[in-house]
């Protein structure tokens, strides 16, 4: 009995490791969907109150535009300046595919983007990541 036991933590010791090795790999793999970024000015007049209602309406589009699967909003770590233009700020969503990110860009939710663009001065620098 003593041995069974034995033998039965072994094999499930060694079914918890390979479950664990088998997740960190596919964690480990580099990703297939496209990322949006755009780093943008907020005005001074934007209030603390103003940008936590910004992350809140941004997050809760993943669900109701097709194809996205992440928002992440913030302040930049640092400044970065980009065709004279100082950038604080950030916004980067992900996307299933291509295909689903134009689909955005062609046609930005409303009212999100209506009450982005009164945060915001004119203009961001954007750019795509494209998994592969």
């Amino acid at each position: 009995m003593h041995t069974t036991r034995k033998t039965l933590g072994v094999v499930l010791g060694g079914v918890l490791f390979l479950s664990g090795w088998l997740l960190g790999q596919e964690r480990a793999a580099t990703q297939k969907t496209v990322i949006h970024a755009a780093a943008w000015t907020a005005l001074d007049t934007m209030t603390p109150q103003q940008f936590d209602n910004f992350k809140k309406e941004s997050a809760a589009l993943v669900g109701q535009v097709r194809g996205l699967r992440r928002v992440w909003v913030g302040k930049l770590r640092a400044p970065i300046t980009a065709d004279g233009n100082q950038r604080n700020y950030g916004l980067i969503v992900e996307f299933d595919d291509v295909k689903t990110k134009e689909a955005y860009s062609a046609n930005h939710p409303s009212p999100w983007y209506e009450n982005f663009n009164k945060l915001r001065k004119p203009g961001s620098t954007n750019f795509d990541v494209v998994g592969e």
